[in-house]
């Protein structure tokens, strides 16, 4: 039996003094709900916790990041809707010029109305827009073309918003008055990246658009509108060649992912969309023979407005998906951050229960220890 130094009493110190920090520790969970509070507590948990929420912040952006994508994407796709109803109301209305039934008023409405009906559709391109970025007038441009008697003007068909920038050149052919002009585009490499046969007009005078339409009578992927003078290529003994350049246009990134690579990027590109870039701004009604043209050129420039709208659709598909996927990995992966970092709130008060328990015991077995060395005066005794 020991004065100076009581050792059941240390003992008992001892043991009150974890249990109350495990106390203390298990407060702590209850009033956070969370098991982990400071790296002592699982270090290497918390490591992992910490990466783990930095990738769910990213998947959160990213998901942001795809609405946003997919709100673009249908602010472009409304306005190539509204072209198409346009340029179908055109075709309608040159099917009823090419009837010889209407006299000299009726196609002069008809040419009024078709006029109305191009600005309309123009002013659509141009005004068109989502966060001050006007979608459909972005497209590659044509920045030069070389001076040429046949070849007037070249523009990018609406739908090739994806050409790449360099130097191009048109070859255009007349047949004979009844057949076909023969038209080609090559690139600086010399493949030919669209070509196909289009009817003419004859030998007529003023200008002539000839449109090459990827998937119609372009062997390519790319659209053009060759505009030409309808007299000297019918005149014109040889084929005719004219060099172009391209400037390329707006390319749209959407980061749908987390992390840096294209399997998160989503690129795209679209076209200018304008009564040019369709092959319709020189549409004469005066005669049966142009209003046939009309149906014709109409009938292409539908064919655009589809193969773009088709690539959007296909876009925006693909973006819904993307956001199923991040809605899928974000749930999954804050549930695994939840079985590190939460606490089980039953065990945890289950425990807290227990634990006061033993500091009412420790605290007990302390005071009976603290008592021991009293009974040395006994012995004096």
């Amino acid at each position: 039996m020991y004065i100076n130094t009581n050792v059941s009493a240390l003992f008992a110190e001892n043991s009150l003094s974890n249990t109350q920090n495990t106390l203390n520790s298990l407060q702590q969970e209850m009033s956070t709900g969370y098991q982990i509070n400071s790296p002592s507590n699982n270090p290497s948990g918390l490591a992992i916790s910490n990466l783990m929420s930095g990738e769910l912040g990213a998947i959160n952006s990213a998901t942001s990041n795809a609405t946003e994508a997919s709100n673009l994407l249908n602010t472009a796709n409304g306005g190539m809707q509204t072209d198409i109803q346009i340029v179908q109301q055109i075709q309608q209305l040159a099917v009823q010029a090419s009837n010889s039934t209407n006299n000299a008023q009726d196609t002069q409405d008809i040419q009024n109305q078709v006029s109305q009906l191009l600005v309309s559709l123009d002013n659509v391109g141009t005004t068109l827009n989502y966060n001050n970025q006007f979608v459909l007038n972005q497209g590659p441009t044509v920045s030069s073309v070389a001076s040429s008697s046949v070849v007037t003007g070249i523009n990018i068909g609406a739908d090739s918003g994806g050409l790449a920038a360099g130097a191009y050149t048109v070859s255009v052919q007349y047949a004979t008055t009844t057949g076909s002009d023969i038209v080609s585009i090559t690139n600086s490499s010399g493949a030919t990246i669209a070509s196909g046969t289009i009817a003419n007009m004859g030998s007529q005078s003023g200008t002539i658009a000839l449109q090459l339409v990827s998937g119609s009578n372009s062997t390519g992927s790319d659209s053009f509108v060759i505009n030409v003078n309808q007299t000297a290529l019918a005149s014109s003994a040889a084929t005719a060649t004219t060099a172009f350049t391209v400037k390329g246009g707006t390319q749209y990134t959407f980061q749908t992912g987390p992390t840096q690579g294209t399997g998160d990027a989503l690129q795209t590109s679209f076209g200018t969309f304008s009564s040019a870039t369709l092959g319709l701004n020189s549409l004469n009604f005066s005669s049966t023979a142009g209003a046939q043209y009309a149906i014709t050129q109409a009938g292409s420039a539908l064919s655009m407005l589809t193969n773009a709208q088709s690539a959007v659709g296909s876009q925006i598909d693909q973006i819904n998906y993307t956001l199923t996927n991040l809605q899928t990995e974000g749930t999954n992966l804050q549930s695994s951050q939840a079985s590190i970092m939460d606490a089980n709130m039953a065990q945890v008060t289950s425990q807290f229960a227990q634990t006061q328990i033993l500091e009412q015991t420790g605290i007990q077995a302390l005071t009976t220890a603290q008592q021991l060395p009293s009974l040395v005066l006994k012995l004096l005794s």
